[in-house]
């Protein structure tokens, strides 16, 4: 008995002077954030958000009281330059909380690690150039890519063709959003319609590739464009911009830019027997004829209205209408 009790004591003993220490090597040191890389929100912490929270933490759930839709709803759960401090950090270490969030399942250690990092460098709205690869031979039905080999970014390449074909005036704009759906935005189209890296999961790409959107009445996206928002999602559906390809030095030709213009923000709704307002741009002949009666230049200018609905043409863009018109607008 008295060898027992000498044991133990030797145990607590041992315990007493060991956990302090090894308490101290497993407690999490503060981060030198300022040693490392810039976290950008646009790229990296934006997709985090909007792909894990924005389901219950939408603009009109706001479970809870939090928004995660956007910069300013996420900055307004942040604590900057204190990532221990924030509520939006606390909720996804389950600290504060009686629920690990999100609730179907932890963010991986390398998406709280980029959010902790981010608070900590002051939670600014900082914008990348994403750089992330198309992947060939993944896009549209028939398994074709894009075929470009460029990159494909959201605000340059998705978000035109998305304002022109679906965010439109009576179906999936700001004020009507048909069937609950707000397609004018990274935000709302990330909300319920995009499932990051899995195309074929996402309610946006089916229903374009299936071509059960645009409704009849508009014109469907072609291959190329269903192609890149394959791509797109694919490769993790970031909010990236990257520089314009928008050329302006050489000869501006219909086949090389203006087309492509007309079809990224235009023929959708004015195209076919249902052209809207009877103007029709899905042609040489077509465009020629509104380029010459003024019509296209005040419509993308805001003169007369804004054109397209809900977004703008670039400023490259616009200057490449006017080259185009100043060089006798030829058919090449």
């Amino acid at each position: 008995m008295k060898g027992g009790k000498t044991v133990q004591i030797f145990v607590h003993v041992i315990l007493g002077l060991t956990l302090p220490l090894i308490l101290v090597q497993c407690r999490h040191e503060g981060l030198n954030v300022n040693t490392m890389t810039p976290v950008c929100y646009n790229t990296e912490i934006e997709p985090i958000f909007l792909n894990k929270c924005a389901t219950c933490h939408s603009q009109s759930k706001s479970k809870g009281g939090f928004g995660f839709y956007d910069y300013n709803s996420i900055f307004s759960s942040v604590t900057p330059y204190d990532a221990q401090k924030s509520i939006a950090y606390k909720a996804i270490t389950g600290k504060g909380f009686t629920q690990l969030m999100p609730p179907d399942g932890a963010l991986s250690e390398n998406e709280r690690i980029l959010i902790r990092v981010w608070i900590d460098q002051g939670a600014k709205n900082t914008m990348c150039a994403t750089t992330t690869p198309v992947l060939p031979g993944n896009g549209g039905k028939g398994g074709s890519s894009s075929g470009t080999g460029d990159v494909v970014c959201f605000q340059r390449d998705i978000l035109p063709v998305l304002l022109s074909s679906c965010g439109t005036t009576g179906c999936h704009d700001q004020t009507t959003h048909r069937d609950g759906y707000n397609i004018t935005s990274y935000a709302s189209v990330m909300t319920n319609l995009v499932k990051a890296g899995s195309p074929n999961s996402s309610r946006l790409y089916t229903a374009v590739a299936n071509n059960n959107m645009p409704p009849n009445s508009y014109t469907k996206l072609n291959t190329a464009q269903k192609d890149s928002i394959y791509n797109w999602i694919k490769n993790g559906a970031q909010n990236g911009t990257c520089a314009s390809s928008c050329d302006t030095t050489g000869v501006v030709t219909y086949q090389k830019q203006i087309s492509l213009i007309m079809s990224n923000n235009c023929v959708s709704c004015h195209s076919g027997s249902n052209a809207n307002k009877g103007v029709l741009l899905d042609s040489y002949a077509s465009v020629k004829a509104n380029l010459d009666n003024g019509s296209i230049l005040k419509a993308v200018q805001g003169i007369t209205l804004q054109m397209p609905p809900g977004g703008h043409i670039t400023d490259c863009e616009l200057r490449q209408l006017e080259l185009w018109k100043a060089s006798g607008e030829l058919q090449n």
